[in-house]
């Protein structure tokens, strides 16, 4: 019966996630832009200081903490206008004017900042990491089938995945809070974390590796996954939720 749930819970959301994209891509079919093959390189300009990042569009991001701030956007010369970088209230957005690209070569921004504290994808973007991010407290949210793969050294962490989306993490950090929904996953499992509280619903999962404590809830056909027994446990499952050791 618990099987039952969980396999009906995750196919409706999966139905739902499917339905809305593409209805996103026939509503933007006529402005729909084919890339040309021809990838160039541009620097952009920057008009400010920023902490945070935004992106979406299904643009693939790099980011590298340095001591310098680039932006670098590379892409098929008749669409990279169409990418823009701009920075407001010290967050960087990055999005593109058309939803929907075919036969696109590139898409990359690459990013080098000396200070993240709050990473957002959306839109089927990716976020990854060329080195380890150090923060004293971070914040990663993606939804809306997006991902990200990051490195990450912090004292605070602060993670949400949803609407099929999916945060793969590794590296130590001191607390972690993990929010997963609508069948997406955060894949914390080579995370070393001394105290975690995960929620999981809705057909997602969360795979945890905690060394003092886990506050772990899963509902609705989720599940949340630990590879290491902390020396607090606190688990609350129901309605075909799941939390057990790997």
């Amino acid at each position: 019966m618990v099987k039952l749930i969980i396999y009906i819970t995750k196919l409706i959301i999966l139905t739902i996630t499917a339905l809305f994209f593409a209805s996103c891509h026939f509503g933007d079919r006529m402005n729909s832009i084919t890339g040309s093959g021809n990838v160039i390189t541009e620097t952009r300009d920057i008009d400010g200081e920023f902490t945070e990042i935004e992106v979406d569009n299904a643009i693939n991001l790099v980011i590298e903490q340095a001591n310098n701030t680039e932006i670098t956007v590379e892409a098929d010369d008749n669409i990279i206008d169409k990418i823009t970088t701009k920075i407001e209230n010290g967050v960087l957005i990055i999005e593109s004017e058309s939803s929907v690209f075919n036969n696109v070569t590139q898409r990359k921004v690459t990013v080098k900042v000396p200070v993240i504290h709050k990473i957002e994808s959306s839109s089927a973007s990716s976020v990854t990491s060329s080195n380890v991010i150090k923060s004293d407290n971070l914040s990663l949210d993606a939804s809306s089938a997006s991902t990200m793969k990051l490195k990450i050294e912090a004292e605070k962490v602060s993670v949400s995945a949803s609407s099929a989306s999916s945060i793969r993490l590794e590296g130590m950090a001191l607390d972690l809070e993990a929010d997963a929904s609508s069948a997406s996953s955060i894949h914390a499992e080579n995370l070393e974390v001394n105290n975690i509280k995960a929620d999981a619903s809705s057909g997602s999962s969360i795979n945890t590796h905690p060394i003092l404590s886990l506050n772990a809830e899963a509902s609705s056909g989720a599940s949340v996954r630990y590879n290491n027994i902390p020396k607090n446990l606190q688990k609350d499952s129901s309605s075909g939720g799941s939390i057990k050791q790997n």
